[in-house]
């Protein structure tokens, strides 16, 4: 498998997809290309620059909270990852009405992929076929569509995350066949020859201290009251801080889960609204009893996680990454993110990824950990 890879820190996008892309060969002419950037530079421009450059390559990818490439944990970059090998079979179908009723949209996306490799879908295999997602992070349609699409392709690897704004919260845009797409969810069958395997993340323990989401929107994803009172007050007594001391480090370092069975569901925040109302990044209903956590050792348990890589692959060809941006926030302070990005170097020979605003996992929606496919062997 050939991989090449470029970054800018340049904030025009024309620019930046230049100089990213100048020490490639004029020849090049990739599989695939992998793009995610900062909401810095123009998602528009980038998507047609590149097609323009490689228009017999696919091109996906969407705007983050952040970027990583082999060795970076980048900010307000642009990063790209190319692969060619005839060992891999690409297709690509989008969702650009996410409101449509999800197992239908998910049904006509799974024949539109399978058609284009031609494929049954009981042909599909787990270790011959993955499926990669790629969501509007600000749609909070995540769970529904998910959800349909595990179905409709059965028990392969469905990974992915949420595109991101840089904690703007404005506008995220996924990118595909040249464009940039809002409201938008963007899936990627692959039938590989190589093998590869899907890993996930957490470092988080859950507490004895709860509260109940006692009044929600639960469409909008807020939360109006917890144990009875206006959901921000809450939360900030339970840390003994003011409302107004609720940022997103905060959240970071104080998140919220719902265990269920052996499992611990991340509910992120994502900010406190003018009603004192909570929003949150991940699915939440009323009467749902969320706990608050503790944080394990981000670089230990990354190593456990790192150890686990090893013991089902040979150093991986590439390891495509989805971070939760509240794990960067966590990580920023205390360079964790250059030392993790560092470590991940030791089980792949080239990595790429973004920080999300939420991932995906098999059939659901989940925040606040790292999703990741370990792709090939050296």
């Amino acid at each position: 498998m050939q991989i090449l890879e470029g970054s800018s820190d340049k904030n025009d996008a024309h620019d930046a997809v230049c100089e990213a892309i100048e020490p490639w060969a004029d020849d090049v002419s990739p599989d695939i290309l992998f793009v995610f950037h900062s909401s810095q530079q123009n998602p528009h421009i980038v998507a047609a620059t590149l097609s323009e450059r490689f228009p017999d390559s696919l091109i996906v990818g969407c705007t983050t909270a952040g970027e990583w490439l082999s060795g970076q944990h980048k900010n307000n970059a642009l990063v790209l990852s190319a692969l060619s090998t005839s060992d891999i079979r690409w297709s690509i179908s989008l969702i650009e009405d996410l409101n449509k009723e999800a197992s239908e949209s998910a049904n006509k996306v799974c024949d539109e992929l399978l058609q284009q490799l031609d494929l049954n879908k009981d042909e599909l295999k787990p270790d011959k076929h993955f499926c990669l997602s790629f969501f509007d992070g600000l749609s909070a349609r995540e769970e529904p569509i998910i959800a349909a699409m595990a179905n409709a392709l059965g028990h392969i690897p469905l990974l992915g995350g949420s595109a991101a704004d840089d904690l703007k919260f404005d506008h995220t845009y996924i990118i595909a066949n040249g464009k940039a797409y809002q409201h938008t969810a963007l899936f990627i069958l692959a039938e590989s020859k190589l093998p590869f395997h899907a890993i996930k993340h957490q470092h988080y323990i859950a507490t004895d201290i709860s509260v109940v989401i006692t009044k929600a929107d639960v469409d909008k994803r807020l939360v109006y009251r917890l144990d009875g009172m206006p959901a921000a007050d809450r939360y900030a007594q339970l840390l003994g801080l003011e409302v107004e001391a609720l940022t997103p480090q905060i959240f970071s370092d104080n998140p919220l889960t719902y265990p269920y069975g052996d499992e611990c569901y991340m509910r992120a925040l994502r900010r406190v609204c003018s009603d004192n109302s909570l929003e949150f990044g991940c699915a939440i209903e009323e009467g749902m009893v969320l706990n608050l956590c503790e944080h394990q050792n981000m670089l230990g348990a990354y190593d456990h996680l790192m150890d686990e890589l090893k013991q089902h692959t040979e150093k991986a060809a590439l390891l495509l990454i989805f971070n939760c941006i509240y794990r960067a926030l966590e990580g920023s302070n205390t360079d964790i993110n250059q030392l993790l990005a560092d470590k991940t170097m030791a089980v792949a020979d080239h990595v790429i990824g973004f920080d999300t605003y939420g991932e995906q996992w098999q059939g659901l929606h989940i925040n606040q950990t790292l999703v990741a496919l370990a792709l090939g062997s050296k």
